[in-house]
Protein backbone atom coordinates (compact mmCIF):
# COMPACT_ATOMS: atom_id res chain seq x y z
CA UNK A 1 0.00 0.00 0.00
CA UNK A 2 2.77 2.52 -0.55
CA UNK A 3 0.89 4.48 -3.15
CA UNK A 4 -1.41 5.56 -0.77
CA UNK A 5 1.20 8.01 0.56
CA UNK A 6 0.18 10.41 -2.11
CA UNK A 7 -3.32 11.19 -0.05
CA UNK A 8 -1.28 12.88 2.17
CA UNK A 9 0.89 14.58 -0.47
CA UNK A 10 -2.23 15.57 -2.60
CA UNK A 11 -3.22 17.63 0.78
CA UNK A 12 0.00 19.30 1.12
CA UNK A 13 1.14 17.93 4.38
CA UNK A 14 5.77 17.72 4.41
CA UNK A 15 7.05 14.57 5.70
CA UNK A 16 9.27 15.88 8.67
CA UNK A 17 11.75 14.01 11.00
CA UNK A 18 13.07 10.75 11.30
CA UNK A 19 12.85 8.90 14.73
CA UNK A 20 15.85 6.70 14.71
CA UNK A 21 15.27 3.39 16.22
CA UNK A 22 17.82 0.72 17.13
CA UNK A 23 18.17 -2.67 17.08
CA UNK A 24 17.75 -4.16 21.08
CA UNK A 25 21.50 -6.21 21.75
CA UNK A 26 19.18 -8.48 24.16
CA UNK A 27 17.42 -9.99 20.85
CA UNK A 28 19.96 -9.88 18.39
CA UNK A 29 21.13 -13.45 18.89
CA UNK A 30 17.79 -15.60 19.22
CA UNK A 31 18.86 -19.32 18.74
CA UNK A 32 17.13 -20.56 15.29
CA UNK A 33 17.45 -22.93 12.10
CA UNK A 34 20.45 -20.99 10.92
CA UNK A 35 22.13 -19.85 14.47
CA UNK A 36 22.29 -16.72 15.47
CA UNK A 37 19.67 -14.57 13.73
CA UNK A 38 19.96 -10.88 13.41
CA UNK A 39 17.43 -8.14 14.20
CA UNK A 40 17.40 -5.39 12.04
CA UNK A 41 15.88 -1.60 12.80
CA UNK A 42 12.06 -1.16 12.27
CA UNK A 43 10.75 -0.05 8.99
CA UNK A 44 10.99 3.95 8.12
CA UNK A 45 6.73 3.40 8.11
CA UNK A 46 7.18 2.05 11.67
CA UNK A 47 9.34 4.51 12.82
CA UNK A 48 7.03 7.41 11.31
CA UNK A 49 4.08 5.37 13.12
CA UNK A 50 6.27 5.09 16.49
CA UNK A 51 6.50 9.13 16.32
CA UNK A 52 2.58 9.50 15.94
CA UNK A 53 1.23 7.11 17.94
CA UNK A 54 0.66 7.22 21.98
CA UNK A 55 2.45 3.94 23.22
CA UNK A 56 3.00 5.03 26.38
CA UNK A 57 1.65 3.67 29.64
CA UNK A 58 -2.08 2.26 29.55
CA UNK A 59 -2.27 3.82 25.88
CA UNK A 60 -3.99 -0.05 24.50
CA UNK A 61 -5.86 -0.17 21.74
CA UNK A 62 -8.23 -3.08 20.36
CA UNK A 63 -7.60 -5.74 17.66
CA UNK A 64 -10.43 -8.16 16.26
CA UNK A 65 -11.53 -10.49 13.61
CA UNK A 66 -15.21 -10.94 13.59
CA UNK A 67 -17.01 -13.19 10.78
CA UNK A 68 -20.67 -13.71 10.83
CA UNK A 69 -22.10 -17.50 10.69
CA UNK A 70 -25.82 -16.42 11.70
CA UNK A 71 -25.99 -18.60 14.71
CA UNK A 72 -27.84 -17.39 17.25
CA UNK A 73 -29.42 -13.78 17.28
CA UNK A 74 -26.94 -12.56 15.06
CA UNK A 75 -27.58 -9.76 12.50
CA UNK A 76 -25.49 -9.20 9.24
CA UNK A 77 -25.53 -5.00 10.26
CA UNK A 78 -24.53 -5.14 13.65
CA UNK A 79 -21.46 -7.06 13.64
CA UNK A 80 -20.58 -5.88 17.53
CA UNK A 81 -24.12 -7.39 18.72
CA UNK A 82 -26.46 -5.29 20.72
CA UNK A 83 -30.57 -4.15 20.44
CA UNK A 84 -30.92 -7.88 20.92
CA UNK A 85 -28.25 -9.02 18.41
CA UNK A 86 -25.12 -11.18 19.53
CA UNK A 87 -21.94 -10.20 18.43
CA UNK A 88 -20.40 -12.10 15.32
CA UNK A 89 -17.48 -14.82 17.23
CA UNK A 90 -14.15 -13.59 16.61
CA UNK A 91 -11.50 -15.49 14.25
CA UNK A 92 -8.69 -15.02 16.84
CA UNK A 93 -10.11 -16.24 19.67
CA UNK A 94 -11.28 -12.67 21.19
CA UNK A 95 -10.36 -9.35 20.91
CA UNK A 96 -6.49 -8.38 21.43
CA UNK A 97 -6.17 -5.65 23.71
CA UNK A 98 -2.48 -4.16 23.77
CA UNK A 99 -0.05 -1.61 23.31
CA UNK A 100 2.15 -1.27 20.26
CA UNK A 101 5.75 -1.95 20.69
CA UNK A 102 6.94 0.87 18.38
CA UNK A 103 9.65 2.07 20.83
CA UNK A 104 11.71 -0.16 23.26
CA UNK A 105 11.84 -2.99 20.70
CA UNK A 106 12.18 -2.47 16.49
CA UNK A 107 9.24 -4.98 16.39
CA UNK A 108 7.79 -4.48 12.82
CA UNK A 109 4.30 -6.84 13.96
CA UNK A 110 2.71 -6.56 17.35
CA UNK A 111 1.32 -10.14 18.10
CA UNK A 112 -1.90 -10.26 19.06
CA UNK A 113 -2.79 -14.19 19.50
CA UNK A 114 -1.91 -17.86 19.25
CA UNK A 115 -4.07 -20.77 18.24
CA UNK A 116 -2.49 -24.05 18.06
CA UNK A 117 0.36 -23.86 15.56
CA UNK A 118 -0.63 -20.13 14.25
CA UNK A 119 0.01 -16.63 15.35
CA UNK A 120 -1.76 -13.85 14.55
CA UNK A 121 0.25 -10.53 14.41
CA UNK A 122 -0.71 -6.74 13.04
CA UNK A 123 2.41 -4.24 11.35
CA UNK A 124 0.98 -0.65 11.66
CA UNK A 125 2.87 1.74 9.70
CA UNK A 126 2.64 5.53 8.49
CA UNK A 127 3.96 5.67 4.96
CA UNK A 128 4.35 9.99 5.48
CA UNK A 129 5.37 11.74 8.81
CA UNK A 130 3.30 14.81 8.68
CA UNK A 131 4.81 18.00 10.47
CA UNK A 132 3.65 19.32 13.57
CA UNK A 133 0.76 20.99 13.95
CA UNK A 134 -0.77 17.17 13.00
CA UNK A 135 -4.34 17.48 11.75
CA UNK A 136 -4.37 14.16 9.44
CA UNK A 137 -2.78 10.46 10.14
CA UNK A 138 -2.72 7.61 7.56
CA UNK A 139 -2.04 4.59 9.02
CA UNK A 140 -1.39 1.15 7.15
CA UNK A 141 -3.05 -1.63 8.94
CA UNK A 142 -0.89 -5.50 8.00
CA UNK A 143 -2.99 -8.52 9.64
CA UNK A 144 -1.52 -11.98 9.08
CA UNK A 145 -2.08 -15.31 9.97
CA UNK A 146 1.81 -16.89 10.40
CA UNK A 147 4.25 -19.23 11.31
CA UNK A 148 5.51 -18.96 14.51
CA UNK A 149 8.55 -20.72 14.31
CA UNK A 150 10.30 -18.82 11.08
CA UNK A 151 13.31 -17.03 11.36
CA UNK A 152 14.37 -17.23 15.35
CA UNK A 153 10.99 -15.67 16.38
CA UNK A 154 10.59 -16.62 19.77
CA UNK A 155 7.11 -18.03 20.49
CA UNK A 156 4.51 -15.65 22.47
CA UNK A 157 6.53 -12.22 21.05
CA UNK A 158 6.38 -9.83 18.31
CA UNK A 159 8.10 -10.25 14.88
CA UNK A 160 11.10 -8.87 13.78
CA UNK A 161 12.78 -8.26 10.64
CA UNK A 162 16.45 -10.50 10.01
CA UNK A 163 18.54 -10.42 7.07
CA UNK A 164 16.54 -13.55 5.79
CA UNK A 165 13.17 -11.42 5.89
CA UNK A 166 10.60 -10.78 8.40
CA UNK A 167 9.87 -13.53 10.89
CA UNK A 168 6.01 -12.66 9.81
CA UNK A 169 6.76 -13.87 6.21
CA UNK A 170 5.75 -17.88 6.49
CA UNK A 171 1.63 -17.79 6.50
CA UNK A 172 0.68 -20.66 8.65
CA UNK A 173 0.86 -24.18 8.46
CA UNK A 174 -1.41 -25.33 10.94
CA UNK A 175 -2.29 -28.93 11.24
CA UNK A 176 -6.09 -27.40 11.62
CA UNK A 177 -6.57 -26.21 8.91
CA UNK A 178 -9.37 -23.30 9.82
CA UNK A 179 -6.65 -21.86 11.59
CA UNK A 180 -4.48 -21.33 8.95
CA UNK A 181 -6.59 -18.33 7.29
CA UNK A 182 -7.45 -15.53 8.59
CA UNK A 183 -11.31 -15.79 7.79
CA UNK A 184 -13.21 -17.98 6.04
CA UNK A 185 -13.28 -17.66 2.54
CA UNK A 186 -16.85 -19.86 1.93
CA UNK A 187 -18.40 -18.01 5.26
CA UNK A 188 -20.11 -15.25 5.91
CA UNK A 189 -19.30 -11.36 5.99
CA UNK A 190 -16.28 -10.19 7.95
CA UNK A 191 -16.00 -7.75 10.59
CA UNK A 192 -12.30 -5.94 11.29
CA UNK A 193 -12.80 -3.71 15.01
CA UNK A 194 -9.88 -1.73 15.46
CA UNK A 195 -10.47 1.11 18.38
CA UNK A 196 -8.37 2.84 21.04
CA UNK A 197 -5.61 4.14 18.78
CA UNK A 198 -3.34 7.27 21.12
CA UNK A 199 -1.99 10.07 19.27
CA UNK A 200 1.08 11.31 20.43
CA UNK A 201 -0.28 15.32 20.22
CA UNK A 202 -3.18 14.64 22.30
CA UNK A 203 -6.22 15.43 19.71
CA UNK A 204 -9.97 16.15 21.31
CA UNK A 205 -11.49 14.65 18.60
CA UNK A 206 -10.74 12.31 15.79
CA UNK A 207 -12.58 11.20 12.70
CA UNK A 208 -11.33 8.03 10.54
CA UNK A 209 -12.30 7.15 6.81
CA UNK A 210 -11.73 5.20 3.86
CA UNK A 211 -14.21 6.72 1.91
CA UNK A 212 -13.39 9.89 -0.67
CA UNK A 213 -9.95 9.19 -0.75
CA UNK A 214 -9.52 9.25 -4.37
CA UNK A 215 -7.80 7.11 -7.21
CA UNK A 216 -4.64 7.63 -5.52
CA UNK A 217 -5.37 5.99 -2.22
CA UNK A 218 -4.78 2.03 -2.28
CA UNK A 219 -7.01 1.12 0.61
CA UNK A 220 -7.76 -2.30 0.81
CA UNK A 221 -6.37 -6.30 -0.37
CA UNK A 222 -6.43 -9.79 0.57
CA UNK A 223 -3.79 -12.12 -0.26
CA UNK A 224 -3.20 -16.13 -0.20
CA UNK A 225 0.43 -15.60 1.83
CA UNK A 226 2.97 -13.15 3.32
CA UNK A 227 5.22 -12.89 0.25
CA UNK A 228 6.34 -9.60 -1.97
CA UNK A 229 5.18 -12.37 -5.03
CA UNK A 230 1.55 -13.99 -2.98
CA UNK A 231 -1.12 -14.08 -5.19
CA UNK A 232 -3.48 -11.78 -4.34
CA UNK A 233 -7.26 -12.09 -4.08
CA UNK A 234 -9.53 -10.82 -6.82
CA UNK A 235 -11.75 -8.99 -4.19
CA UNK A 236 -14.90 -6.74 -5.48
CA UNK A 237 -13.30 -3.25 -6.66
CA UNK A 238 -9.98 -4.71 -7.08
CA UNK A 239 -7.63 -3.49 -9.86
CA UNK A 240 -4.38 -5.11 -10.99
CA UNK A 241 -0.82 -2.46 -11.09
CA UNK A 242 -1.05 -1.46 -7.57
CA UNK A 243 1.96 -0.72 -5.31
CA UNK A 244 3.88 -3.40 -4.01
CA UNK A 245 2.05 -4.24 -0.63
CA UNK A 246 3.82 -5.10 2.40
CA UNK A 247 7.00 -6.65 0.92
CA UNK A 248 8.93 -7.37 3.95
CA UNK A 249 11.69 -9.58 2.43
CA UNK A 250 14.73 -7.71 2.01
CA UNK A 251 16.30 -7.94 -1.40
CA UNK A 252 15.39 -9.36 -4.86
CA UNK A 253 15.80 -13.20 -3.74
CA UNK A 254 11.80 -13.90 -3.21
CA UNK A 255 10.55 -13.43 -6.94
CA UNK A 256 11.04 -10.21 -7.68
CA UNK A 257 8.81 -6.71 -7.30
CA UNK A 258 5.67 -7.63 -8.07
CA UNK A 259 2.85 -4.95 -8.08
CA UNK A 260 -0.53 -5.38 -6.16
CA UNK A 261 -4.19 -5.94 -6.52
CA UNK A 262 -6.25 -3.78 -4.58
CA UNK A 263 -9.01 -1.67 -3.95
CA UNK A 264 -8.08 2.03 -4.70
CA UNK A 265 -10.37 5.02 -3.23
CA UNK A 266 -13.07 5.70 -6.20
CA UNK A 267 -13.68 1.96 -6.10
CA UNK A 268 -14.16 1.48 -2.85
CA UNK A 269 -16.35 4.84 -2.97
CA UNK A 270 -18.24 2.89 -5.73
CA UNK A 271 -18.69 -0.54 -3.54
CA UNK A 272 -19.24 0.90 -0.04
CA UNK A 273 -22.40 1.51 1.70
CA UNK A 274 -24.03 4.66 1.54
CA UNK A 275 -23.28 6.77 4.92
CA UNK A 276 -27.25 7.03 5.62
CA UNK A 277 -27.45 3.83 6.20
CA UNK A 278 -24.74 3.27 8.67
CA UNK A 279 -25.84 4.14 12.36
CA UNK A 280 -22.91 4.24 15.26
CA UNK A 281 -25.70 4.96 17.99
CA UNK A 282 -27.34 3.25 20.47
CA UNK A 283 -26.11 0.43 18.11
CA UNK A 284 -23.37 0.43 15.80
CA UNK A 285 -24.98 -0.64 12.26
CA UNK A 286 -23.13 -1.34 9.42
CA UNK A 287 -26.36 -0.97 7.04
CA UNK A 288 -29.71 -0.09 7.10
CA UNK A 289 -31.55 -3.76 7.40
CA UNK A 290 -29.64 -6.02 4.98
CA UNK A 291 -26.34 -5.02 3.16
CA UNK A 292 -26.22 -3.06 -0.23
CA UNK A 293 -22.33 -3.15 -0.73
CA UNK A 294 -19.14 -5.27 -0.65
CA UNK A 295 -17.69 -3.07 1.90
CA UNK A 296 -19.07 -0.16 4.77
CA UNK A 297 -17.16 1.59 7.07
CA UNK A 298 -18.05 3.01 9.91
CA UNK A 299 -16.13 5.66 11.87
CA UNK A 300 -15.94 4.48 15.56
CA UNK A 301 -13.31 7.11 17.06
CA UNK A 302 -13.56 8.93 20.24
CA UNK A 303 -13.95 5.89 22.48
CA UNK A 304 -11.47 3.65 23.79
CA UNK A 305 -10.37 0.07 23.81
CA UNK A 306 -13.41 -1.14 26.04
CA UNK A 307 -15.51 1.35 23.94
CA UNK A 308 -16.13 3.91 26.51
CA UNK A 309 -15.73 7.69 25.36
CA UNK A 310 -11.88 9.05 24.72
CA UNK A 311 -12.19 11.95 22.85
CA UNK A 312 -9.06 11.85 20.64
CA UNK A 313 -9.23 8.25 20.09
CA UNK A 314 -9.10 6.59 16.45
CA UNK A 315 -10.93 3.99 15.92
CA UNK A 316 -13.69 1.90 12.87
CA UNK A 317 -15.15 -1.09 12.08
CA UNK A 318 -14.28 -2.28 8.53
CA UNK A 319 -16.88 -4.61 7.37
CA UNK A 320 -16.08 -7.01 4.14
CA UNK A 321 -19.09 -8.61 2.96
CA UNK A 322 -18.57 -12.39 1.62
CA UNK A 323 -19.72 -11.37 -1.95
CA UNK A 324 -16.21 -9.54 -1.90
CA UNK A 325 -14.70 -13.17 -1.88
CA UNK A 326 -16.81 -15.64 -2.18
CA UNK A 327 -15.22 -17.63 -5.09
CA UNK A 328 -13.49 -15.10 -6.14
CA UNK A 329 -10.34 -16.58 -7.34
CA UNK A 330 -6.62 -14.89 -7.71
CA UNK A 331 -4.45 -13.20 -9.57
CA UNK A 332 -1.58 -14.84 -11.08
CA UNK A 333 -0.06 -11.79 -12.87
CA UNK A 334 -0.68 -8.25 -10.80
CA UNK A 335 1.78 -6.59 -13.26
CA UNK A 336 0.31 -3.64 -15.84
CA UNK A 337 2.99 -1.96 -18.04
CA UNK A 338 3.42 1.92 -17.17
CA UNK A 339 2.08 3.55 -14.02
CA UNK A 340 -1.62 3.21 -14.55
CA UNK A 341 -3.34 0.70 -12.81
CA UNK A 342 -6.05 -1.81 -14.92
CA UNK A 343 -8.74 -3.89 -14.88
CA UNK A 344 -8.51 -7.70 -14.05
CA UNK A 345 -9.37 -9.66 -17.29
CA UNK A 346 -10.33 -13.28 -17.30
CA UNK A 347 -6.56 -14.33 -17.95
CA UNK A 348 -4.68 -13.00 -15.19
CA UNK A 349 -7.62 -15.28 -12.72
CA UNK A 350 -6.52 -18.84 -11.55
CA UNK A 351 -10.51 -19.65 -10.55
CA UNK A 352 -9.15 -22.21 -8.15
CA UNK A 353 -7.34 -21.04 -5.38
CA UNK A 354 -4.21 -22.78 -4.21
CA UNK A 355 -4.66 -25.03 -0.99
CA UNK A 356 -2.67 -23.87 1.82
CA UNK A 357 0.17 -25.65 3.11
CA UNK A 358 3.59 -26.76 2.72
CA UNK A 359 6.74 -29.67 3.94
CA UNK A 360 7.87 -27.64 6.93
CA UNK A 361 10.90 -30.14 7.15
CA UNK A 362 12.08 -28.53 3.71
CA UNK A 363 12.61 -24.90 4.57
CA UNK A 364 15.37 -24.43 7.22
CA UNK A 365 13.90 -20.83 8.15
CA UNK A 366 11.92 -22.71 9.52
CA UNK A 367 12.57 -24.24 13.10
CA UNK A 368 9.69 -25.81 15.19
CA UNK A 369 10.54 -27.52 18.99
CA UNK A 370 7.81 -29.83 17.44
CA UNK A 371 7.45 -29.21 13.66
CA UNK A 372 4.24 -29.86 12.11
CA UNK A 373 3.29 -33.30 11.21
CA UNK A 374 1.00 -32.03 8.28
CA UNK A 375 2.70 -32.32 5.07
CA UNK A 376 -0.34 -32.19 2.93
CA UNK A 377 -1.91 -28.79 1.64
CA UNK A 378 -5.08 -27.91 3.77
CA UNK A 379 -7.85 -25.55 2.41
CA UNK A 380 -7.27 -22.53 0.13
CA UNK A 381 -7.11 -19.53 2.78
CA UNK A 382 -6.32 -15.60 3.29
CA UNK A 383 -2.88 -15.51 4.83
CA UNK A 384 -2.45 -11.65 5.04
CA UNK A 385 -5.82 -8.25 4.98
CA UNK A 386 -4.13 -4.78 4.51
CA UNK A 387 -5.96 -1.78 4.99
CA UNK A 388 -5.51 1.32 5.08
CA UNK A 389 -7.22 4.61 7.21
CA UNK A 390 -7.40 8.65 7.03
CA UNK A 391 -7.83 10.18 10.02
CA UNK A 392 -8.65 13.68 10.75
CA UNK A 393 -7.82 15.14 14.14
CA UNK A 394 -9.62 19.24 15.92
CA UNK A 395 -8.77 20.39 18.84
Amino acid sequence: MKGSSKIIVALAVVAGGVLALGACDALRGVGGAAGDVQVLGASQGRQNAARLIDTGVGKKLRVDVLQYNGLGAQQRCAPLGGGGADPWPSRIGGPAIFTPNLFNIPSEYDWLATLGDTDYCLALRVPVEPIFPQFFTQIEFSLRAVNPCARGHIAGNDYFMTPQGSQADYPSNDDVVANRSLIDLTGGDVAIVVTGINFQFNPTNTTASMNFLGPTGWLAFMRDNAYRSGRFFNITGALKGGPPAFFDTPGTHDDGAFESVQVNGDHFDANSEPFGNLKLHPVPLTCAGFPTKAYAFLDMSNVDEHFNPSPGEGGFVFVIRKDAFFGKGVVVNPNVPGPAPAPIGAGDILPIVPSSGYNEFLIPDINCPAPSDNFGNGVPGVHEIGWSVFFVHSN
